[in-house]
């Protein structure tokens, strides 16, 4: 059986917790638990007993049943029993094996989590500053540390600054849990959080500004002693292999070292920002600023959800009077339109630029804007305005002279740069190539490559032969480098040649 096999194997010392009898079961677990946290470790049969018949559920429990549950909770593994020879009697009672009881390592860690778990809603969760400025000093002291020879205190610091940080990490997640859990945005919607919700945002922005503070320091530190880390992270090492242990030969130095290079590693992505990964410290600020902007959002919707209830009656009521005041239907219509808004109305829709966006401009200080209303008939037709052409002929000879200038020009550039009757890419090396240079090339290079002779025709009608040597070649641009195979390129002779 493997190493991670045997971890995974059942674990029996859990089975107290959903047994037929787990009530039974269970009262004596807490009441070993309740003394052993009073320095009381070990409890005989008979002291368990009168504290197990002081419970309401179990006032008429006899012996045999209390000796049958210890002796199922022995066998589970959940308690240690030894024998008290000193209260023994006679032979009988020696012979019948007084025991003293206490909990086994496993039960006490199960039954503190079960302790944790009953208080894990009653108990608020907290985010502590003092936790920031412990972690703080303790990193200002990694200097002493890597001097320090004695190995005790190394473990000290170590061993502290994980607690702190730990704690840290923990709170903060559950906190943050909190709040985007079921009960949590319950509480976020509710009349009553609004009595609370000033003290919610001061706390939050007050531990956002001490983080924001330290956790750049702390930053600074933690990219400063980069090059000792592995130096501090072997001193940690050291000081964890120096502690005496009971179950020596469960130690193993690897898993420390790796232990040990995850908690520092886990330290340094908190605060650290690197590259293009956020440290989990900027994402625990941006996720607070969003709960402090969804419980000012959700303040004012409670606001204006309980402010649409009010009751209206005496508005109405002066309403009513002002109506019965008016001396006739011209001026009670006025009223109306006031009171009610206008009664027929046309809504247009339309889609034009706005002079602005802001939404405290009154329409009424913008500048009128003209639309044309057309009837919604199949047979209208807008009336078409007639009216002359110009005559653009000056024009278009003019931008054809020049089009054609510039065409005559970027052939005598292209042509220039033809040496021999042809263009090798590799002797442009030590070149910068212009744009309409490199375009033609490309083109060129692109229509032989499609062509199954290799040859082709430039655009001012010269023929030309691909040929690929070995090797590559750098086409300098002006806009960049062009990394590509060394053509030559051949042109045949001009006509009048």
């Amino acid at each position: 059986m493997s190493a991670n096999s045997h971890r995974l194997m059942k674990i029996s010392e859990t089975a107290y917790l959903s047994a037929d009898k787990f009530l039974l079961y269970r009262t004596i677990m807490r009441i070993l638990y309740n003394e052993k946290e009073m320095f009381n470790a070990q409890l005989s049969t008979e002291e368990i007993f009168e504290k197990v018949r002081q419970t309401d559920e179990f006032s008429d429990i006899t012996i045999e049943e209390l000796k049958s549950a210890l002796g199922q909770l022995t066998d589970w593994g959940n308690l240690v029993p030894m024998q008290d020879p000193r209260r023994a009697a006679t032979i009988e009672e020696y012979k019948n094996k007084m025991y003293r009881y206490s909990l086994s390592e496993y039960s006490i860690k199960i039954e503190r989590m079960t302790v944790e778990l009953e208080n894990l809603f009653s108990e608020g969760n907290t985010l502590s500053s003092s936790l920031l400025l412990r972690i703080d000093g303790y990193l200002q002291d990694i200097e002493k540390i890597l001097e320090e020879k004695d190995l005790k205190k190394v473990y000290e610091w170590w061993n502290n600054l994980q607690i702190d940080f730990g704690r840290l990490n923990q709170n903060y997640s559950d906190y943050i849990h909190a709040f985007y859990s079921v009960s949590g945005e319950k509480m976020l919607r509710s009349v009553d959080f609004i009595q609370h919700k000033d003290k919610f945002v001061d706390y939050l922005r007050d531990f956002i500004r001490i983080l924001q503070k330290y956790s750049v320091i702390i930053e600074k530190m933690l990219i400063g002693i980069s090059d000792d880390t592995r130096e501090l992270l072997n001193k940690i090492l050291l000081s964890e292999i120096d502690q005496p242990r009971t179950n020596a030969d469960d130690f193993s130095e690897e898993a420390a070292r790796n232990k040990i290079n995850g908690q520092w590693h886990a330290l340094d992505d908190w605060f650290v920002t690197r590259e293009s990964k956020m440290s989990k410290c900027g994402m625990a600020m941006e996720y607070t600023n969003q709960i402090i902007r969804k419980i000012l959002t959700n303040a004012v919707m409670i606001m204006q959800l309980r402010s649409s209830g009010i009751s209206r009656k005496q508005n109405y009521k002066q309403y009513m009077k002002m109506f019965a005041a008016c001396k006739d239907i011209n001026e009670a219509h006025c009223l109306s339109a006031h009171v009610f808004g206008a009664m027929d109305t046309s809504h247009y829709r339309y889609n034009s630029a706005r002079e602005t966006d802001s939404i405290f401009e009154n329409a009424a200080d913008l500048d009128p804007q003209l639309f044309e209303v057309r009837p919604r008939t199949r047979t209208y037709k807008p009336r078409i305005k007639t009216q002359g052409f110009t005559d653009k002929s000056m024009r278009k000879a003019a931008e054809r002279t020049a089009i054609l200038e510039k065409k005559k020009n970027e052939q005598r550039l292209i042509e220039s740069f033809i040496v021999n009757g042809r263009i090798s890419v590799a002797e442009l090396e030590n070149t910068v190539v212009p744009e309409v240079l490199r375009t033609s090339l490309l083109r060129w290079i692109s229509d032989a490559n499609r062509n199954k002779s290799g040859s082709g025709t430039t655009d001012f009608g010269r023929k030309f032969h691909l040929r690929k040597d070995d090797g590559k070649a750098v086409l300098h641009c002006v806009d960049g480098e062009l990394y590509m195979p060394s053509y030559i390129i051949e042109f045949e002779e001009k006509a009048d040649e």
